[in-house]
């Protein structure tokens, strides 16, 4: 786009493939998706932590594991939630 300086700052179009140098800092993109009817989408994406290798034969276990409950009211849900709790 014309409207576009593209010589100032870090931000540039990306027409092919191309190295994404270390900095020191983590990786950061913006991605924007603009349909034909009008429907918009912007994320921004940033680079995951650095996370160490368990040893060979070493199990690790995760710190956070996300548990969906489902019940067809309330006191079922809470219900079931404590049988959780307690196992």
């Amino acid at each position: 786009t014309p409207h576009v300086d593209w010589t100032a700052g870090g931000v540039s179009l990306l027409t092919e493939a191309t190295e994404w140098p270390e900095t020191g800092r983590p990786r950061r993109a913006g991605i924007s998706a603009f349909g034909i009817s009008g429907t918009n989408a912007h994320t921004i994406l940033e680079q995951a932590p650095v996370v160490e290798a368990a040893a060979a034969g070493e199990t690790v276990s995760p710190s956070v594991v996300p548990v969906v409950l489902s019940a067809k009211g309330e006191v079922a849900l809470r219900a079931q939630a404590e049988r959780l709790l307690s196992a």
